[in-house]
């Protein structure tokens, strides 16, 4: 029984010396909260001092230069080659997303994606929508050779009889699938771009290079489109010293969709006619 005693009494004497020798759980925890403000501190100031060293160097401005840089770019190309998309086709209110503009502007994607020069498919939009096709009972109402023949008298001699079937189906497909109005198309899509696309390449004879020319002119209409640029022009912008920045190209236009609209129209100019050393610097 002493032994038992003597060697609880040094146990608990070991215990007390030892709880006096390591410092607590606690103590490390105020230890290391200490340790992370000070850090954090350290970090605050660090950072404070390279912003300023940043203002100082001259980063700050030199990143604002360039985005006046990309703005005065931008407005100059809209300036001398952009318009509002199908203004010079003769459409009656090419600013207004009206059954008859959205559908013109599904014959100017399908028309000017197709293998044939640029002034060819331009003036074979103008001829259809002269021919008051844009208007869908008119062009369910034609027969396959007018159509045939409205495509020759715009130049459209090398897809003239694929082509006019084509408007026939694109007919057919506007009254029965959306009554007449592709503005049902987007509000069926909920305005989501994706969408959109996906049922606008349903089209018979509209491939990705068609809905990509579609999204480049309808985004100023169709506005949840914006902000958007085809893959070509994309290249294009990038090689003119724009960059392939989609958003800061919108933020360099004021976020305005059809500004948007208006400088895709003037790179697809540039691009198409080779003018890229007007705007390179």
């Amino acid at each position: 029984m002493a032994r038992t005693r003597a060697q609880s009494a040094g146990a608990s004497k070991t215990a007390a010396e030892q709880k006096k020798q390591t410092p607590g759980t606690s103590g490390r925890k105020r230890k290391q909260t200490t340790d992370q403000s000070s850090h954090q501190s350290k970090h605050s100031k660090t950072t404070k001092i390279e912003d300023a060293s940043n203002v100082r160097n001259g980063k700050v401005k030199d990143l604002s230069s360039s985005s006046e840089s990309l703005k005065s770019k931008a407005m100059a190309l809209i300036e001398k080659y952009g318009e509002l998309p199908l203004s010079s086709n003769g459409i009656s209110e090419p600013s207004t997303p009206t059954a008859s503009t959205v559908l013109a502007h599904i014959f100017n994607a399908m028309l000017t994606s197709a293998r044939i020069s640029h002034e060819l498919a331009s003036k074979t939009v103008s001829c259809v929508i002269e021919a008051g096709y844009a208007d869908v009972q008119t062009l369910n109402s034609s027969s396959w050779e007018e159509r045939t023949e409205v495509l020759t008298k715009g130049g459209y001699t090398r897809y003239r009889e694929k082509t006019a079937t084509a408007l026939g189906d694109l007919c057919e497909w506007v009254l029965e699938k959306w009554e007449g109005d592709l503005n049902n198309l987007r509000k069926d899509a909920e305005d989501e771009p994706q969408r959109i696309k996906s049922k606008v390449k349903e089209i018979k004879g509209l491939g990705d290079v068609g809905v990509n020319i579609f999204c480049d002119t309808m985004q100023g209409l169709w506005i949840c489109l914006a902000p958007f640029m085809d893959p070509r022009s994309l290249r294009t912008a990038e090689t003119i010293g724009l960059g392939s920045d989609v958003e800061q190209m919108f933020e360099a236009v004021g976020r305005d969709p059809e500004k948007m609209a208006s400088l895709c129209m003037a790179i697809t100019k540039v691009r198409l006619e080779k003018r890229e050393s007007e705007f390179k610097d």
